[in-house]
């Protein structure tokens, strides 16, 4: 086995020097790199994008509309059943039913009471 070579004054790391910022980092011109810009000016970030939403947001909605329209039906349902039982319980009339059905009074006892719209 061969020994290591002693290490040479030329190969020893010199003192800490600036490398420079990226892109500029003392090395040779790089040849056949091409870059393009576009001016902020000339840039469109909108563009289309209402156009686009239009047909391809309606076709995605339209995929959706099976997952969805049932279960707000059915709730849109189970709200209005339950809106119009709240007013109907605190009518004058569903009160009345009620101490009907609870046999606080007898059917008849008294006159069922009558709602009249209210005069403007």
């Amino acid at each position: 086995m061969k020994s290591t070579a002693p290490a040479q004054s030329s190969h020893m790391p010199g003192p800490a020097r600036y490398v420079g910022w990226w892109g500029d980092m003392g090395g040779l011109k790089q040849k056949g790199i091409k870059t393009y810009g576009v001016s902020p000016y000339r840039q469109r970030a909108m563009a289309g994008a209402w156009s686009g939403y239009v047909f391809n947001g309606y076709k995605r909605a339209m995929a959706q509309a099976p997952y969805i329209a049932p279960p707000m039906l059915f709730f849109y349902g189970v709200y209005y059943w339950a809106k119009t039982k709240y007013e109907y319980n605190n009518s004058k009339q569903g009160h009345y039913d009620r101490l009907v059905e609870e046999g606080h009074i007898k059917p008849g006892e008294f006159e069922r009471p009558t709602v009249e719209p209210l005069a403007h």
